[in-house]
């Protein structure tokens, strides 16, 4: 089982100026994990300690950056149509 799968389950509360909802860890990693792996992608490291291994291992992937990317845009898609089916 991946980080992703297991954090699927573990939610949390995100307040913003449009109030506060609930959302999965697994969600979150996975938004943040797309903007950094884009970044990634244009020679851009998003912050000083990240690895690139370290979402490959989370989300249980394999290959390189471009590939990763595409994979983690899939991943949201199936999980967006996870969430509407779960409804």
């Amino acid at each position: 089982m991946t980080g992703f799968e297991r954090d699927k389950g573990v939610m949390f509360t995100y307040a913003d100026k449009n109030g506060s909802r609930p959302m999965s860890w697994a969600y979150w990693n996975l938004v943040i994990s797309i903007r950094d792996v884009g970044l990634f992608t244009k020679g851009i490291k998003p912050y000083g300690g990240w690895k690139f291994g370290w979402v490959k291992e989370y989300f249980g992937v394999k290959g390189r950056k471009d590939k990763v990317y595409e994979q983690l845009i899939q991943m949201l898609e199936e999980y967006k149509l996870e969430l509407i089916n779960n409804k």
